[in-house]
Order: structure tokens, then sequence, then C-alpha cells
């Protein structure tokens, strides 16, 4: 609990403990740790910017899921040159589905990193692979930069 209680301290500060932690899970230190931070916010804090717009997980879950989609449907392209269309959508839809994306989020303990106001016991479980979208889509937003 005392961890999880530095990371969420830590997020005003530049080299706290939750962005150590983002950037040993990414490879690279966030040059903007804007999008990480929006990340590992869930909508249950009720946070809005300046400009009156909820902040929160969930648009950056819907970003990184069509990153995740383009990127694995390149990657199958190109590794895999005799298969069809057909083929390439079954091992894509396998990939990215929801399943593979819980595992990789619990794998990576996403879950230790969300602010929120509710228990996390309470969550489901696919909050693991949200989590795990947000992020790439976070990713994406800092790659952009």
């Amino acid at each position: 609990m005392k961890r999880i209680r530095n990371i969420f301290r830590s997020r005003n500060k530049d080299n706290g403990i939750f962005f150590t932690t983002i950037s040993e899970i990414i490879g690279y230190k966030p040059k903007n740790v804007k999008h990480f931070n929006t990340a590992f916010t869930h909508r249950s804090m009720n946070i809005k910017n300046t400009k009156g717009h909820i902040v929160n997980y969930e648009r950056l879950e819907f970003l990184g899921d069509a990153m995740l989609s383009a990127v694995i449907a390149h990657h199958l392209y190109e590794e895999v040159p005799s298969g069809d269309e057909g083929y390439l959508t079954k091992m894509r839809s396998k990939i990215v589905s929801r399943e593979h994306l819980n595992e990789l989020g619990r794998d990576l303990k996403l879950i230790d990193l969300v602010e929120s106001k509710i228990p996390k016991g309470q969550f489901g479980d696919n909050i693991h692979g949200n989590l795990f979208e947000s992020l790439v889509g976070a990713i994406y937003l800092g790659w952009r930069l």
C-alpha cells in the first residue's frame, strides 16, 4: 500500500516512482508525461481539464485500440507474405483479443498505476486490457510530439 501511495504522490515530481515505472515499461523516458497521467486516471476521479473536458483513460483506450490493430496488421502483412486477407484478419483478431490484452496488462501490473476512487478489487478483469490500450494511446501521442 505504501508503494501505491508513493506512486500517486510522485505524479507531480519529475523523477517520481510513477514516471520511473512508466519509463521502465515503455523503454524510454517520455518527454511529455501528460498523456501518461491521463492513461492511468480512472473516470471515478471526476477530473476535468481547463476546457471542461473529462480527463480519464477511456479516450486513450479508444486510440490505443486503433493503433494496436494497425501496428499488428502491418506486422502480419510484412511477416506473413503468403497469408490471405482471411488468415491475416483471424491472426490479428487473436493477437488483439480482449483476453490477450488483459493478460498483457496484468503481466505489466498496470492496475498498480491507476489513480481511482474505487478500490482496485472492484474493477472487472477487462481493466487490465483497457489500461494496456490506454498506455499504447499515450505512447502514440507522445511519439507524435
